[in-house]
């Protein structure tokens, strides 16, 4: 039986519990008042959301306006604007000054852009390093085969580079040979060389608007043989409306791009809406918002049965290579007016061990150049030697200078220029008749001169000059230097062959117009000395 002593205790126990319990209950409610205040747009608190703007790289935008979206379905209370703008126009804004006001955020494709402000004295702050990944591949057809290195994938004439300064994909791109160096034992130079037709054949396409990405890509059949550098976020966007689209990596492995989230407003960490973005990327729902839309994570762990998967990621090079690279590319997309005179001279028919004669090899490497030459690019082509065109009269023109895709007599320019370097090794004799050859060369050029062009003269020989009756070297650099015209500049490009040929003129002639002069000693170095040549614009 209880005694009022035990009674007394229960009731205190009980009113203890019910204190205890009606405490709980009031946290639980404050907890979720809070909670409501802060995510629920009707709520006081989200009667007027804070606000925020994100200017993202257009490819990015849809993921993050779907992540937005999420956030709000989950009531958070923020109103977010994602606004798609290219990465290279903000990126000139801020250059400029002009940035400032623009937004809230910017998520740039790469952090390149970043590296390049950073070049310019602007260092904006970078509140994630990364958002999200996703690598650089090769798309192209079914037959697509991954090449051995980036490096071959350059020389290779199925490779359509896009702009290099307007998508961060191109630019790494052209990047990753040098990033793959230790792999790949593919020399600076050599790179540099493969630049070449790359660059001019896109210059031969820059007149025209070019083909959205999109676009590109869809357009993909069973027979295309191109492969076009893109991520593999766009692989994946475009491979649903196009089964045939194959995407691969070449061995040496791919550079990746990355996303980082940048403020613009110097006082966005204090902005509400900016914190709940932040806070949401952040967990789970926001890298899964952003792999829905085809993204890898920042780590760049391969996407979940889809993609390329696990990719070797190279170390991307120093920001002042990068930046050397593509001042070499908007120097060399500009088309060539080539005016090509090739020594003639019996001393040409001279045999190098186990490699055909020097005229045999000039040939073969003028008609490879000429290969690689886009169609809107202007050749010339000239012989000389003593008296080659006549009496008095060092120099003979097999072609005139024209456009590659202009029609002579039936035929293109190319398919005329073609069969006289065939020709040309039947037309040796006489010795070198080198200092009247090339101001008649320039001469000719600086009529033909047009500023659309790179206008120069490529002059090749194997000798010194051998013409008793011509003008001295003296006289000669004085007349070029007297009749160089800055306003329509011609260069001599001067290309010494074997160790007969008198570098110390072909120098003076050359600097005396703004050109260089280059020494192959091994004749079948040509076509490199070309291309090296061509790069020193």
């Amino acid at each position: 039986m209880s005694t009022g002593h035990h009674a007394r205790e229960r009731d205190t126990t009980l009113r203890g519990r019910i204190v205890i319990g009606l405490i709980v209950l009031a946290l639980l409610l404050a907890a979720l008042f809070v909670w409501r205040a802060r995510t629920s747009p009707a709520a006081d608190g989200c009667a007027s959301p804070p606000t925020a703007t994100v200017v993202s790289a257009p490819d990015l935008a849809p993921a993050l306006t779907a992540t937005v979206a999420a956030m709000r379905a989950e009531g958070w209370c923020a109103a977010i604007t994602v606004e798609a703008r290219q990465s290279s126009e903000v990126f000139a804004d801020l250059a400029t000054g002009a940035g400032q006001g623009s937004g809230d955020l910017w998520v740039p494709d790469s952090d390149v852009w970043l590296d390049q402000l950073a070049a310019d004295g602007v260092r904006p702050q970078v509140l994630i390093p990364s958002l999200a990944s996703t690598p650089v591949v090769l798309a192209g057809g079914p037959s697509a085969k991954a090449p051995e290195s980036w490096s071959a994938a350059l020389a290779a004439a199925s490779l359509v580079l896009r702009d290099p300064q307007q998508e961060a994909a191109s630019a790494l791109a052209l990047a990753a040979p040098r990033a793959e160096q230790e792999t790949s034992g593919v020399s600076s130079e050599e790179i540099s060389a493969r630049l070449v037709p790359v660059a001019q054949r896109y210059g031969a396409r820059s007149d025209s608007e070019p083909t959205p990405i999109e676009e590109l890509l869809a357009s993909v059949t069973t027979t295309t043989k191109v492969l076009v550098p893109v991520t593999e976020q766009a692989y994946l966007a475009a491979r649903p409306g196009n089964r045939r689209l194959v995407a691969v990596v070449p061995d040496t492995g791919t550079l990746t791009l990355t996303y980082p989230l940048v403020a613009l407003d110097p006082a966005a960490q204090e902005n509400r809406a900016v914190q709940a973005l932040l806070d949401y990327l952040g967990r789970p729902q926001g890298s899964a918002a952003l792999a829905d839309h085809g993204f890898r994570a920042a780590g760049g762990a391969p996407l979940d049965g889809i993609g390329v998967g696990e990719v070797e990621v190279l170390t991307r090079p120093e920001p002042a290579e990068m930046a050397a690279d593509l001042r070499m590319w908007d120097v060399l997309t500009v088309p060539s007016s080539i005016l090509a005179v090739i020594d003639a001279s019996g001393s040409m028919d001279f045999r190098v061990p186990g490699a055909g004669t020097r005229m045999e090899l000039a040939t073969s490497a003028a008609a490879t150049a000429l290969e690689t030459f886009p169609d809107q690019a202007r050749v010339g082509l000239w012989l000389f030697s003593i008296d080659q065109g006549g009496p008095g009269i060092d120099h003979r023109e097999l072609v005139p200078l024209r456009r590659l895709d202009d029609e002579v007599e039936g035929s293109t320019q190319r398919e005329v220029l073609a069969p006289w370097l065939v020709e040309a090794l039947d037309l040796t004799n006489g010795g070198t008749g080198l200092y009247d050859t090339a101001l008649a060369a320039y001469r000719s050029a600086q009529e033909s001169y047009d500023p659309a062009y790179f206008n120069a003269v490529v002059l090749l020989t194997d000798g010194a000059n051998e013409d008793p009756g011509s003008i001295e070297l003296d006289k000669l650099l004085a007349t070029l230097r007297a009749e160089r015209d800055p306003e329509r500049p011609v260069r001599i490009i001067a290309i010494g062959i074997s160790e007969d040929a008198d570098m110390d003129a072909l120098t003076q002639i050359a600097e005396a117009t703004g050109g260089s002069a280059y020494a192959a000693l091994d004749p079948r170095d040509i076509l490199d000395v070309i291309s090296k040549a061509l790069l020193a614009r």
